[in-house]
């Protein structure tokens, strides 16, 4: 399907809307006329199993791509799957006998070590989880904190450590920072549907989510029952952790605290270690009490903000900075992508390139940290042309296209008959007078400090 494809669902069934048809409003209506979209006052169900919202919801889960779940069922083939099988889930939806399938399990290394558990929907309960999603996120998103920045809408991981910076500034030198064990695998689901029933008056919607949160997972065959957690990968599941955060938000707030959340990562900013330390005992009580939550005492601590990791950041003073950690997996990942055995075409190479310097800026160009950006851009720009003399192997082929490229006949031969290895070769005068910066722009690379200086002064 193309992007301007969508997906038309109605009582009726379901089948792709044609690139022509998308200026039609995809709301369907009844025999009588009148529109079927439900009035703000209906209950929040039939909001959810509206057309309109269903195909929002499609076009939402479409667009994020993503794996099968355990039935198999693509996003390509999802379509076809909905002309058959949707007006039977939609019956069991509105009959409230509906039965989510259990979540894939799929585990994802860390950078840091240890592997992540994510659980994967299927494709049609990815949609159903995403309609719901979009029904509450207005009724529920405005009454959480101005210090909650994670999964909402106009808010992003940045406006957490600009948080964090305003208050070094204020002269709030300390951090409590608190790590929470596998949160999303420890949720209480009587705490979390209890909290839900503050803003569902629907029962039939709260039943569903229920059965969302117990619905199990798939580990190598066996189907694994699911007491507590949210899997981490379904579209609901973000809503659902900060509700869960919400009350403790709150607590922190009546208390007149500094501190900035996003998702399960915050720290709480205070003046004094005595009161970092008094703040620490005091949240990891409320937490296990209350939310039945588990911190992990091993990388909880009381700190400097100048030693302080938040969200891949550090602080120095009252300047923020990339963390060390992060700098590393850049050029690890940068290496990667670099290297001089992996067979692909220079023209792939230097678009993944392009893709990973552009999204890490993107989130790291945050750091007021300007010193190593010159030096990044020469070592990449040493590793390119370490893959293009590996890619000219015989010493007739470099020497033909270093000519071509600009570089003196003399010092191109010199080059071609060396003995030396590529990465050597790609810091001499042959290959950097050829091999110009402004010609490997030309071929696509981009310049860290570049995109750095549009992020801070465009």
């Amino acid at each position: 399907m193309t992007e301007d494809e969508g997906l038309n669902v109605n009582q009726g069934g379901a089948y792709p809307v044609s690139e022509t048809a998308q200026h039609v409003p995809n709301v369907k209506l009844s025999p009588g006329g009148r529109d079927q979209q439900p009035a703000l006052n209906d209950n929040l169900m039939k909001r959810v199993l509206s057309p309109a919202n269903l195909h929002m919801a499609w076009k939402h889960v479409r667009r994020n791509k993503g794996a099968p779940g355990v039935d198999g069922i693509t996003i390509e083939n999802y379509p076809q799957w909905a002309k058959q099988h949707w007006a039977a889930t939609r019956r069991a939806l509105e009959g409230g006998y509906y039965i989510p399938q259990p979540v894939r399990r799929v585990e994802i290394p860390k950078l840091t070590g240890g592997i992540r558990l994510l659980g994967v929907p299927t494709v049609n309960d990815r949609v159903i989880q995403q309609a719901i999603a979009q029904v509450l996120n207005p009724l529920i998103d405005p009454t959480f904190s101005e210090a909650s920045h994670g999964f909402r809408p106009g808010r992003n991981a940045h406006g957490a450590v600009r948080q964090i910076k305003g208050f070094i500034e204020e002269g709030y030198r300390v951090a409590v920072d608190v790590d929470l064990s596998k949160f999303f695998d420890r949720v209480n689901h009587d705490i979390l549907m209890n909290r839900l029933s503050r803003f569902i008056p629907d029962k039939g919607l709260l039943k569903l989510i229920g059965r969302y949160l117990r619905a199990g997972v798939l580990i190598e065959g066996n189907l694994c029952p699911t007491p507590e957690g949210v899997p981490q990968g379904g579209p609901l599941s973000p809503l659902l952790a900060n509700v869960v955060l919400d009350d403790l938000d709150k607590r922190l707030e009546s208390c007149q605290l500094r501190f900035a959340r996003y998702a399960d990562d915050f720290t709480i900013c205070v003046k004094s270690s005595s009161a970092g330390y008094r703040v620490m005992a005091w949240v990891s009580r409320f937490l296990s009490t209350k939310l039945k939550l588990v911190v992990n005492e091993a990388k909880s601590r009381v700190v400097k903000t100048n030693d302080l990791h938040f969200l891949g950041f550090t602080f120095r003073g009252k300047k923020i900075r990339w963390s060390a950690q992060a700098l590393e997996d850049f050029k690890h990942r940068i290496r990667r992508l670099t290297k001089r055995s992996w067979g692909i075409s220079m023209h792939r190479r230097l678009r993944e390139l392009r893709l990973y310097i552009q999204g890490w800026i993107n989130y790291f160009g945050l750091s007021e940290y300007y010193r190593p950006l010159p030096g990044l851009d020469e070592w990449i720009r040493r590793r390119l042309r370490m893959c293009y003399l590996k890619q000219w192997r015989k010493p007739r082929t470099r020497i033909r296209n270093l000519i071509k490229l600009g570089t003196r006949t003399r010092t191109a031969v010199s080059l071609g008959l060396s003995s030396k290895g590529p990465y050597r070769l790609a810091r001499t005068l042959a290959t950097q007078s050829g091999m110009t910066n402004k010609w490997l722009e030309k071929q696509g690379l981009v310049s860290v400090r570049e995109r750095w200086i549009a992020f801070h002064y465009a």
